[in-house]
């Protein structure tokens, strides 16, 4: 796999642990033990991810990336038929909407990769420009993506807005 798709794979798996790891303050119990599982897992995997030249247990990655896509999805149409809304209330749209995104992306880049594995020769090492580029853009788009993300989860409402969280005395700001 090209060295840069790996490292915008990597963001997004550490950006939907992020997005993970936020939703556990106002989860339930034990939806909480299993986001903070999903969200290890998520974060372990970026980080190896961006740490090694091969893509670890990407079949295990793919299966991980999918499976909460289709448990909220299930939650969401269980909710709906069952006239409960409550049931899909405890998990908040915009992080779980952008979640699925970076996990759909995961899963399609893996996807592609695990039919293409055994064509596909070794990538040539992309130059120093065009890497930090695509390094860039990729760190970008997945922080532009995950901050409102994670303003949008429970912790995020109890973060303090930056500069209000004290005053020094004797400086009148």
């Amino acid at each position: 796999m090209p060295t840069i798709r790996r490292t915008w794979l990597a963001f997004a798996a550490i950006g939907t642990g992020l997005i993970h790891f936020a939703l556990v303050l106002g989860s339930p119990l034990g939806l909480g033990i299993a986001l903070s599982v999903l969200a290890l897992a998520e974060f372990g995997w970026g980080v190896l991810t961006f740490a090694r030249d091969e893509l670890v247990a990407p079949r295990i990655a793919l299966a991980v990336a999918l499976a909460p896509v289709g448990a909220w999805t299930l939650l969401l149409v269980a909710s709906s038929s069952l006239e409960s809304p409550e049931l899909a209330a405890a998990l908040p749209l915009l992080p779980l909407a952008i979640a699925s995104l970076f996990e759909l992306f995961a899963a399609a880049v893996l996807g592609i990769h695990l039919r293409r594995r055994d064509k596909d020769a070794r990538p040539t090492a992309p130059g120093v420009a065009r890497y930090l580029l695509g390094l860039a853009a990729g760190a970008l788009v997945v922080a532009a993506l995950t901050t409102p993300a994670l303003a949008a989860t429970e912790a995020g409402e109890y973060a303090v807005p930056h500069g209000t969280g004290f005053d020094l005395p004797g400086h009148g700001h």
